[in-house]
């Protein structure tokens, strides 16, 4: 019985494998290996030729071959007098997919840089200003699209924009869903031509006076992207000014100190209050601040305003952050020395400011603490003057 047992479980053993063996399914299997999704890229780069009709004088022709910007200049030309002109060709070449194009102009300094005798018959006295000058509305400018690169603007060719230098910020499109013209291709050249002038009749109101503006080409996918408009400004949405710590340089536009420390202030541009809201970045702690208008010349307070104060606490964010104040004026005001292209904002600790003379009272400045406008001024409409 035993052995009948046994031979059983035997048998039974060999049934469960056997069943066991019966349940594999028909299959198979095939792989895909190393699906990928890779970005694709756009490049721009630019070569330019330009030529002065003084290269006698110490400026010779310039070029450089095509690369990316970093601290090549268009046009770096000093001495120059009524009668000179020049003309560059500027090429831009994109890599890899189509693209549509914007340039952007955004001046940074008109300085009167000093009065000589003869000037001061003609024009005031050199004030605060870095934008008191007259070298920018004297000259005159001609872009447009060389098409065949030849650095003359033929008949057929379009013409970009015309007129005096900008002393705003200045934006065009080279191609965009606006302009009827299609984007840029890949390996393609293309050239515009930057003609300038100072013309005869200028005299001696532009004696010595400077003129430097950043120059910015922009490019953007053109494919999913079809609707595309080439922006008013490059940087910030209208009404918005940042304010950040800055460093002195002489005899050129001051140098953001990148610490992280700034405002965005966003305010409107027309109404019968000045609304603003500030939104802080980095500031100290327990530190009370005046929004100024600074108006040059120095100390601020041709008229200048206080707009507003504005206290941090212990960890450095605005016990309050918006304000709307009836200034009684337009910004910038007429007796303001930059009243020609807008009003400076400032942010400066509470005692480097007398609010009741509209005047700061203490310089130098503590560039590690005080919020200047970076070279962008603002516009302000009271509708209620």
């Amino acid at each position: 019985m035993k052995k009948v047992l046994l031979s059983i479980l035997s048998i039974g053993v060999v049934a469960v494998v056997a069943v066991y063996a019966t349940s594999a399914f028909f299959s198979d299997e095939e792989t895909s290996r190393g699906n990928t999704f890779q970005a694709g890229a756009i490049d721009l780069k630019v070569d330019y030729d330009g030529y002065y009709n003084k290269a006698v004088d110490g400026h010779p022709d310039v070029h450089w071959d095509l690369k990316d910007l970093e601290t090549e200049k268009f046009f770096n030309l000093a001495d120059v007098k009524p009668g000179d002109f020049g003309e560059g060709t500027i090429s831009l070449h994109v890599y890899n997919n189509p693209a549509w194009a914007c340039v952007t102009i955004n001046p940074t300094l008109n300085d009167d840089n000093g009065s000589t005798e003869p000037e001061l018959i003609v024009d005031e006295p050199d004030g605060d200003s870095i934008f008191d000058g007259e070298l920018a509305q004297n000259m005159q400018f001609k872009i447009w699209a060389d098409l065949n690169c030849n650095n003359v603007k033929d008949d057929n060719e379009p013409p970009l924009t015309e007129g005096s230098g900008p002393i705003t910020p200045r934006s065009w499109a080279i191609a965009d869903s606006q302009t009827g013209r299609v984007p840029l291709n890949p390996d393609v050249t293309y050239c515009l031509g930057v003609e300038w002038k100072l013309p005869k009749e200028v005299g001696n109101v532009a004696q010595t006076d400077k003129y430097m503006a950043d120059i910015s080409f922009y490019t953007v996918q053109s494919r999913n992207n079809e609707g595309f408009v080439c922006p008013v400004q490059e940087g910030f949405p209208t009404n918005t000014l940042r304010l950040e710590n800055e460093s002195e340089v002489v005899g050129r536009p001051w140098e953001v100190i990148e610490d992280g420390m700034y405002v965005d202030m966003t305010y409107n541009s027309s109404g019968s209050t000045f609304d603003y809201n500030l939104d802080e970045h980095g500031l100290p702690a327990n530190t009370t601040y005046d929004l100024i208008y600074y108006a040059d010349g120095w100390p601020g307070n041709n008229p200048g305003a206080l707009i507003g104060k504005h206290a941090t606490d212990g960890l450095g964010n605005l016990i309050t952050s918006v304000g709307n104040v009836n200034l009684g004026m337009d910004l910038p005001h007429v007796n303001d020395g930059n009243y020609a292209i807008g009003a400076k904002i400032w942010m400066i600790p509470d005692a480097a400011y007398d609010d009741a003379t509209k005047s700061v009272v203490v310089w130098p400045p503590d560039f590690s603490t005080w919020l200047f406008e970076g070279n962008v001024y603002i516009h302000y409409d009271d509708t209620d003057i």
